[in-house]
């Protein structure tokens, strides 16, 4: 190191290195410039945007604005109006406050800003292109704030080339629009992109009447609030049920002091409280918010400030799992809350047939080290391997006993019982239905079209994925906004909600953050499909169903794992039986 000279580097420099911990991308810019105005007080705030944001960013808001003096100073380092001293770290009120998002904005773009404050009969206007100042002066505009962002990115073109597609940029900065719409319902909100109305929410004391506006049908159909304080810190929100989860943690949505944030002991708490309720591999809607005091909480710990530390990560933690754990209680949807009630209806788990009149001969020579086998087979040779015996061989006979818990099969035959999943079976045969159509899927035209909302920033990959669903026998057309319709599916999708089918391939993919190859996005919308048209678990289903699921699992000669993997049949012999009930 002794021959290494030290030197400071010059400002723009300095400028370029923080644009890139601040300005990842367009909704980076557009993150920050509403932060921006939501801590000057706005009530109104409209985004537009071009080009997901690359070519023209506009923010104005009707907030405080600003002095000449201050505008000038705004684009210089750590200039800010939020913190005087150090004490004010150790409470911070505001969503901004680094005093770096204004020049760091400014020095990878050209930059237009506006603003009058209040009292003024005239505003200031100030041109800046990488950093470098153009033009300023007065100007006659309204009161508060206005700033246009062009050509995001010119003067370094590297960060340019690692941007994702535009679809996903356009998905990025709907998204952050969508969260500060949601955290602050007093303010009204409209988003324009490509010259096309994407968001418009009237402010609103009510967060399910903003969440409405927001997402509209993609919402799950019940909302359960929740409310509960704990000393100084209380949380508040709305958490869906049981039955419209996700399969990511896209619609997990955490707000601290009314910043979205992200934050991994929250979530888990959150999932812990669902724990037993959802499938592995399913996520929950919930939109909470955390008020903590600010001097124990951090929000300083990230430069885009996507996360936070607290001082007592552990009663944050019980709180929130307590809260969600106690509103599923009340709500009826937790099973512990069922078996309590006396005459509540509950089903009982176990549901008897009377085996004399349901009976079919059939051979399922499956048991668990079988299953596993077999499954071993098919992934060393890539061909299915069901366990079924040749059409020559014995066949036995299979009664059906009844349904154990409303989601497995009991049947027994001369070798012995087994239990079958109903839904990971059903969605077996649906599934390699759906794979015997390479190209196009025979389609049929629903009695009754079907309109369905997608969250706003999900509209843009669906309109890229029109043509690709219309293979599949989904014809779905744009009708303005976020809203389409569905006018043929599927003839094989013999029930499930096509709309909710769509907005989890959508979820998929973007959560790829780009669109996958064609081959595989034909089998993951294919798997999501068999799934959504699948008998659920908890369905209560007739002996006659019963009957013909494990007939049709014959016929097709299904391996036996469902498309995800997850093995659907177990089966013990009598003399297994024996030994665990130590009768041999």
């Amino acid at each position: 190191m002794s021959g290494l000279r030290i030197h400071l580097l010059p400002e723009n420099v300095a400028n370029l290195i923080a644009a890139g911990e601040v300005v990842e991308r367009p909704a980076s810019v557009v993150k920050e410039l509403i932060e921006n105005a939501l801590d000057a007080g706005a009530t109104q705030i409209e985004i537009a945007a071009e080009n997901a944001g690359f070519s023209y960013i506009r923010v104005t808001d009707d907030g405080h604005g600003m002095l000449p003096e201050d505008a000038r100073l705004a684009f210089s380092r750590h200039a800010t109006s939020k913190i005087s001293g150090a004490e004010d770290l150790e409470r911070i009120k505001t969503l901004g406050f680094r005093g770096e998002a204004l020049p760091s904005i400014a020095s990878v773009s050209r930059l237009e800003l506006t603003t009058r404050p209040d009292g003024k009969s005239a505003g200031f206007r100030l041109r800046i292109e990488g950093g470098t100042s153009k033009f300023q002066g007065e100007i006659g505009c309204s009161i508060g704030t206005s700033l246009i962002i062009k050509d995001l990115f010119f003067n370094t073109p590297a960060r340019r080339k690692f941007m994702k597609s535009r679809s996903t940029e356009q998905s990025h900065l709907t998204q952050i629009v969508e969260l500060a719409a949601a955290a602050n319902c007093p303010v009204r909100f409209r988003l324009i992109l490509d010259k096309r109305e994407i968001l418009n929410c009237p402010k609103t004391q009510d967060l399910e009447e903003r969440l409405v506006a927001l997402y509209g049908k993609s919402l799950p159909q019940q909302l359960y609030s929740v409310e509960r304080e704990a000393g100084n810190i209380w949380i508040r929100g709305l958490i869906g049920g049981l039955h419209r989860t996700r399969p990511n943690r896209q619609g997990m949505r955490f707000f601290i002091n009314h910043r979205p944030v992200e934050h991994r002991g929250v979530a888990h708490a959150v999932l812990q409280a669902y724990r037993t309720l959802i499938p592995e591999g399913r996520f929950p809607f919930c939109f909470l918010f955390l008020s903590v005091p600010e001097d124990k909480v951090d929000v300083n710990v990230h430069p885009a400030k996507r996360e936070v530390r607290f001082q007592d990560e552990h009663a944050i933690h019980n709180l929130v799992q307590t809260a969600v754990k106690h509103t599923l209680r009340e709500s009826g949807l937790s099973s512990g809350s069922v078996l309590e009630q006396p005459g509540s209806g509950f089903d009982p788990v176990f549901r008897p047939v009377p085996e004399a009149r349901y009976t079919q001969p059939l051979s399922l020579n499956w048991s668990g080290e079988r299953v596993k086998e077999t499954c071993h087979t098919y992934l060393e040779n890539n061909n299915p391997v069901s366990g079924i015996p040749d059409e020559g061989e014995e066949i036995t006979e299979v009664r059906v006993v009844g349904q154990v818990g409303k989601t497995y099969i009991a049947a027994q035959d001369a070798e012995g019982f087994f239990l079958i999943d109903q839904h990971a079976a059903h969605e077996r045969i649906l599934y390699d239905l759906l794979c015997q159509w390479p190209e196009r899927l025979p389609r049929q035209m629903l009695l009754l079209p079907m309109t369905f909302e997608v969250a706003p920033s999900r509209s843009s990959l669906l309109d890229q994925l029109l043509d690709f669903f219309n293979k599949l026998g989904l014809e779905i057309s744009p009708l303005g906004g976020n809203t389409y319709i569905i006018q043929t599916q599927p003839e094989l999708f013999e029930k499930g909600n096509l709309a909710a089918m769509i907005i989890e391939v959508l979820e998929q993919v973007a959560e790829n953050g780009c669109l996958p190859e064609p081959a595989e996005l034909h089998d993951l919308t294919l798997k999501t499909m068999a799934c959504h048209a699948a008998v659920k678990s908890g369905e209560r289903l007739q002996p006659e169903a019963m009957l013909g699921l494990i007939n049709r699992l014959k016929k097709h000669n299904c391996m036996p794992t469902c498309p995800h993997g997850r093995p659907y049949i177990f089966r013990l012999t009598w003399k297994e039986l024996d030994k665990i009930f130590k009768r041999t």
